[in-house]
């Protein structure tokens, strides 16, 4: 007989189509966030001691002195803190606008105006996208706020502070002083605050010329933070170049 012809193979089964994949964002890669973003908080104001009435007039005094603009005049407050500079010199008649990058103590700046016959403006501003453009008579920097960034930044820094300001204008900048610092480095330090102890530990890296601290503080109901965080030291000549 006549052979049989082959009896031809099932067709395969369909392939299941594969979901397609999502590729969802790495949230452990997030930018970590810089130590001047996360320092000046409500537990780093319980860690400094307030001053008195007596020792704000007495700075006011410096500031206006150094400033050298007559009353009304328009003057920038650069990382104004809790505003206490910004308050006291608003009520001498100098139109005051203080920013700072915390709004911890921005807000707290705002409480602290409450009530007066003359306030200043404040914002939550960084120093790193100031974009005022000739606007003030006069600016200041004090209570070593200035020097957080890397060379380029702090530059940039004083840049743009410088085209905040009209013709003329003044800058007054307060630095930590390199040439008295490092004779006392390293260091370490501690110093009780409101429900707290603070403990630093300090060194001077003499290539960059950057004070380093390790920042602990101890409350009293047991937590414990730790921060480290670096400032540039300038020398005169170096500031003078800046």
């Amino acid at each position: 007989p006549a052979p049989r012809a082959p009896t031809p193979a099932p067709p395969p089964p369909p392939v299941a189509a594969r979901p397609l994949a999502v590729t969802m964002p790495d949230q452990s890669r997030r930018r970590r966030r810089h130590w001047w973003e996360e320092l000046f908080n409500d537990d780093y104001l319980r860690t400094v001691t307030p001053l008195n009435p007596t020792q704000i007039v007495a700075e006011a005094d410096w500031i206006e002195h150094a400033l050298g603009v007559e009353g009304g005049a328009a003057v920038l407050d650069v990382g104004c803190g809790v505003g206490r500079h910004a308050i006291a010199l608003a009520q001498r008649g100098y139109d005051v606008t203080g920013v700072d990058l915390s709004p911890t103590m921005v807000q707290r700046a705002q409480t602290n105006c409450l009530g007066a016959p003359r306030q200043p403006s404040f914002s939550v501003v960084d120093m790193l996208t100031l974009d005022y453009e000739e606007s003030f008579d006069a600016a200041f920097c004090v209570g070593s706020s200035f020097g957080f960034f890397d060379d380029q930044r702090n530059a940039d820094v004083a840049t743009r502070i410088h085209r905040a300001l009209k013709d003329n204008g003044t800058f007054l900048l307060q630095v930590i002083n390199r040439d008295h610092a490092i004779q006392s480095q390293p260091a370490m330090a501690w110093f009780e605050g409101d429900g707290c102890v603070c403990m630093e530990e300090s060194s001077v890296n003499y290539i960059t010329s950057r004070l380093n601290v390790k920042r602990t503080v101890i409350f009293d109901d047991g937590r414990q933070r730790e921060i480290e965080y670096s400032v540039r030291l300038y020398s005169l000549h170096e500031l003078g170049q800046l």
